[in-house]
């Protein structure tokens, strides 16, 4: 078991795993396939909130159904980086709704962010008027998403 699990046992892992696969799931439910009584279940899913080892849950949408099924992963360099700079773009990147994820990145780039957009057109106007209008943008690369092969919300415990 990895260092960072060390406060888990089998029972605290199985329910991770459980409630991974489906978080509508009620304590009885979990209980039942984990062969524990009710009020241990409830006790351990709270310890595990607690500790950050579940950090919420969310319903997973249909992008397309949405008009949001327009996929671009932009990979922005900036012009200078610093401290002040990188709070700002993080709250700024926080403020656009286009934007559902951003992770800061080594290599060619500083951010990779995730946008789901109507059209192409969108995404130039997201460019356009959102990114392209913080100043210490240097560079943006797009590469837009065709088809999704995998996707997996889940980790592997």
């Amino acid at each position: 078991m990895d260092a960072v699990m060390h406060d888990l046992d089998d029972i605290d892992i199985k329910i991770l795993r459980i409630i991974q696969d489906n978080s509508r799931l009620t304590t009885k439910e979990i209980s039942q396939k984990i062969h524990l009584s009710v009020t241990p279940t409830y006790e351990r899913q709270k310890r595990l909130e607690r500790m950050g080892y579940i950090r919420g849950y969310v319903a997973i949408l249909d992008a397309n159904k949405l008009g949001r099924g327009f996929m671009v992963f932009c990979n922005v360099s900036m012009k200078q980086i610093n401290k002040s700079i990188a709070a700002k773009f993080m709250e700024t990147v926080n403020s656009w709704e286009e934007v559902t994820e951003c992770y800061n990145t080594s290599g060619d780039g500083d951010y990779l962010l995730k946008v789901c957009v109507s059209s192409m057109y969108q995404y130039q106007q997201f460019i356009l008027n959102k990114l392209g209008e913080f100043e210490y943008v240097a560079n943006v690369r797009s590469v837009f998403v065709m088809d999704t092969l995998k996707l997996t919300y889940g980790l592997p415990l």
